[in-house]
């Protein structure tokens, strides 16, 4: 089996466990892991220092009796001068034991000569004596031609470090034990408000958003800020789709008028025979199917524009005059003249064909209360922004109502008859589009203070190619 299928099997099992059981089990880890570093730390720091201890009191004691050696005749008996010391022995260069302690062999080196010259070297090392097998610290001291050599029992050093880690091995795994018990638990509490939230999910997917939202939990954690911005992510789609309801609700309603007055039309034709007069029926068709058309044309443009968010993709270079010119063409035989009134060289950067809708509704909206005529003009607002403007000398529009004409199929009182035509798309549509191209639009009374209306959008201008 490969090393990767040997790793697959924990994998699954970790990815089958509950989040409280993974948490529990990596907190147990961790700590256990830590509990094991410490004790192993503790244990050797211990014999380490219990060592330290030892080397100190030998080595004052071996210092001790080689300043005696030094200054008097060389003793048969020479004795500790400090606690801890076993055994001393002094030996001569030829390693024969002149003076040692009492109980300690006179005769016999209890180092053998390798350890001997490790000892006169400076080394301190463990042994283990040969007479009784216990564990002795070698430790040497120059005295002239004599060496002091001092050992030190080790075994209250063992058994200080055997009850260390005895209690390091009974103790750390009920410390373990405690911890992921406790880790658990803390675990399964804190993850109440996660489950709250999961039951109150599973509510709002049975019973709909209407009136439902998920619980918020008192403590202020990170579980309080994510239910506070699911619950606003609730509210933004609670919103929308109030708004797709009422869209489509409006949308029905538009179709149903023109539908229904084709199928009256046609069922009076079917009923009345050849001998009807065709032209009127005719005329009165086409006018319906233009209802329809436009409207199933805003609607797609809508839907186009909710696809894509909020800015345009394209960014063309657009000129403005140009753009304004091919619209005016389209009105050579409108009801009222369209003048155009537009600077040369201003350029703006977008979709050609979304600017060019959003000159026409503005036109078509403007014609269709117009008197006289409609002025599109282009001007440089700043040095940053286009002013594209479309005023005519019809009626106006009440100011509470210049910014709710945005809305979708919203139309003012004096649009709302079938012979204006308007499908209470078209400003919606521009506001959208000029929204994706990063500017501005409103609907303001005409600054000569005439009656009418103007209509003003701004467009950030392209940036001149050097300045890439």
């Amino acid at each position: 089996m490969s090393r990767w299928g040997v790793l697959a099997w924990p994998a699954r099992y970790w990815a089958r466990q509950s989040l409280r059981a993974r948490l529990t089990l990596l907190a147990t880890a961790l700590f256990s892991l830590a509990v094991a570093t410490g004790a192993v730390l503790v244990v050797v720091l211990q014999r380490y220092a219990l060592v330290r201890v030892l080397d100190s009191s030998a080595h004052k004691t071996a210092v001790d009796i080689a300043r005696q050696v030094r200054t008097i005749p060389t003793p048969l008996q020479v004795l500790p001068t400090t606690g801890g010391v076993s055994a001393v022995q002094v030996l001569d260069p030829h390693d024969v034991v002149v003076s040692a302690s009492p109980g300690t062999d006179r005769a016999v080196s209890v180092l053998d000569p390798e350890q001997l010259r490790d000892a006169r070297a400076g080394r301190r090392f463990d042994i283990t004596s040969p007479s009784n097998g216990v564990r002795l610290r070698v430790l040497a001291q120059p005295s002239g031609p004599l060496t002091v050599v001092v050992l030190t029992d080790l075994s209250r050093v063992d058994d200080s470090v055997r009850v260390l880690t005895r209690a390091a091995l009974i103790g750390a795994p009920i410390a373990v034990l405690l911890v992921g018990l406790s880790t658990y638990f803390v675990v399964a509490l804190t993850l109440r408000s996660v489950a709250a939230l999961r039951h109150g999910a599973a509510d709002i997917t049975a019973a709909g958003l209407s009136g439902q939202r998920l619980p918020v939990p008192s403590a202020q954690d990170e579980i309080y800020r994510l239910a506070v911005t699911l619950n606003a992510m609730l509210d933004r789609i609670e919103r929308a789709t109030a708004r797709q309801r009422t869209f489509v609700g409006d949308a029905a309603h538009e179709l149903r008028s023109p539908l229904a007055s084709l199928r009256v039309q046609l069922e009076v034709a079917q009923r009345i025979g050849p001998e009807h007069e065709w032209a009127e029926l005719i005329d009165d068709v086409l006018l319906d199917v233009g209802r329809l058309d436009r409207l199933v044309e805003d609607l797609l443009a809508l839907a186009r524009l909710d696809e894509t968010g909020p800015s345009t993709a394209r960014r063309d270079p657009v000129r403005l005059d140009e753009l304004l010119d091919s619209v005016a063409r389209g009105y050579d035989h409108s009801r009222v003249p369209v003048v155009i009134d537009a600077s040369d060289g201003l350029t703006v950067s977008g979709d050609q064909d979304g600017l060019h809708r959003v000159v026409v509704n503005l036109v078509d909206n403007a014609l269709r209360y117009a008197h006289t005529n409609v002025v599109v003009s282009v001007v440089r607002d700043s040095a940053a922004f286009a002013r594209l403007t479309v005023t005519d000398d019809g009626p106006g529009l009440p100011e509470s109502e210049r910014e709710v004409v945005f809305d979708r199929f919203y139309r003012a009182e004096t649009s709302r008859s079938r012979d204006s035509g308007g499908t209470g798309l078209g400003l919606p549509i521009v506001r959208d589009l000029v929204r994706a191209h990063h500017g501005t639009v409103e609907l303001c009374a005409r600054p000569d203070g005439r009656e009418g209306l103007q209509a003003v959008v701004l467009l950030p201008l392209a940036a001149p190619p050097d300045s890439r």
